[in-house]
Order: structure tokens, then C-alpha cells, then sequence
């Protein structure tokens, strides 16, 4: 390789980031499936060789686990982060969401893997299903502590951490980053409806943002 091939090649790699490729990973994963993608169909999509992926990841399958787990970072980020700025259940529980949505259809721009069956090695899946489990564990735990303090209606944690983890990832199936609303305005009005729906005594005046006049859904 020539010196001005090989300045293309480092100018090519340092215009990738962490979360670009995970990205366009995690689009393609949804769009093609695991099987059906290839590293060189996300290295076409980012505008870069292979040889330039290469230098970030080893294989299609770190990439995918690499996917999984930007998801779980942000998803215990937000828990700790909202048990910081809040003491009342309900309030940690809006923030918790809030941060878990935003953070799908932000960082991930609107793409949520799924985990597919024999997709990961052993050790990756243990991995990827131990961050998951220990965040829907810290869910509930907000679950059961709002509804013992009287904040929220009488529940099944485990029930209701599932309809809630629902809700939010099918966001991405209807979501469009071309379209009217932000990351932010989405993730605070559902998290404030979800949140509005387990409350004792609901506040008259919850602040849910509305929409911009002319606006489509």
C-alpha cells in the first residue's frame, strides 16, 4: 500500500467512532438479521473499507455483542443517574425511562437488537442476558419500592417492568430520526404517561410536551 492509500486508510479509521459504528450496526442487524449481514455491508454503509472496520472490531459477532451491550450501559446509566437526582419513586422511575428511550433512538439512532438465538457465543450471551437481567432487576426494584411507599397502585413489579421494557423498545419499529419529533420529546412523553399510569394520586398538571401546531403524529 502506497503512502497516499495508506493516509486514506488512517483518515478512514479516525473518522470512525464507537458509536457510528454501532449505529449503522444495529440498522443493518434489524434490517438483514444476523445471518444476513456482513461486514462488509456495514463498512459500505459507514463509507469505509473493511480493512477500516477491521481496526475496530474483530468479527461480526463482537459487533453485535458490542451492540447489546452499548444498550445495557445505557440502560444502568440511566437507573444510576436518575437514583442521583431523585429520592421519590415516581420520579425515578420517569428519569429511568426517560433516559432508556432517549438513549435508544439518540446514541442508537432508532435501532434496537434483538438477541438472536445461537447468534453470540456462550460466553457473550451470558454476559449480554446477566446486564439485562440486572437492569430489569433494578426496575423492578423502583416498581416495588413506589407501590410499598404508596406512590404507586398496588402491582406486580415483574409484570409491570415487562409492559413498561415493551413499550419503550417497540418505539423504534414506528420511529423515524427523519421525522418531527426528537429523541428527547419522545422519551420524556412516554416516560411521563408510563409513569402517569402507575401513580396513586396522579398530578394534575404532569408536564408531558405538546406538540408543535401543524405537527404530524
Amino acid at each position: 500500500m502506497g503512502p497516499a492509500l495508506r493516509e486514506q486508510a488512517a483518515g478512514a479509521r479516525g473518522r470512525l467512532t464507537r458509536e457510528r459504528i454501532l449505529a449503522e450496526a444495529a440498522r443493518t442487524f434489524n434490517r438483514r438479521g444476523y445471518h444476513g449481514t456482513t461486514l462488509d455491508g456495514v463498512a459500505r454503509a459507514l463509507g469505509v473499507t473493511k480493512a477500516a472496520l477491521y481496526y475496530h472490531v474483530r468479527s461480526k459477532e463482537e459487533l453485535l455483542f458490542q451492540c447489546h451491550q452499548v444498550l445495557i450501559e445505557i440502560a444502568l446509566e440511566g437507573v444510576r443517574s436518575a437514583r442521583e437526582r431523585a429520592s421519590s419513586a415516581d420520579e425515578q422511575l420517569r428519569l429511568t425511562l426517560t433516559s432508556y428511550i432517549e438513549g435508544i433512538l439518540d446514541h442508537l439512532r432508532g435501532s434496537v437488537v434483538l438477541l438472536e438465538h445461537g447468534a453470540l457465543t456462550p460466553a457473550h450471551q451470558r454476559e449480554v442476558i446477566a446486564g439485562r437481567d440486572e437492569y430489569e432487576r433494578q426496575l423492578r426494584e423502583i416498581i416495588a419500592r413506589g407501590a410499598r411507599d404508596g406512590v404507586f397502585v398496588s402491582c406486580d413489579p415483574r409484570l409491570v417492568g415487562f409492559a413498561l421494557l415493551g413499550a419503550g423498545n417497540w418505539i423504534p419499529k414506528w420511529y423515524s430520526p427523519a421525522g418531527p419529533r426528537a429523541p428527547k420529546e419522545i422519551a420524556e412523553t412516554f416516560a411521563a404517561y408510563l409513569v402517569r399510569g402507575l401513580q396513586r394520586h396522579p398530578s394534575a398538571d404532569a408536564i408531558v410536551p405538546r406538540p408543535e401546531p401543524g405537527a404530524g403524529a
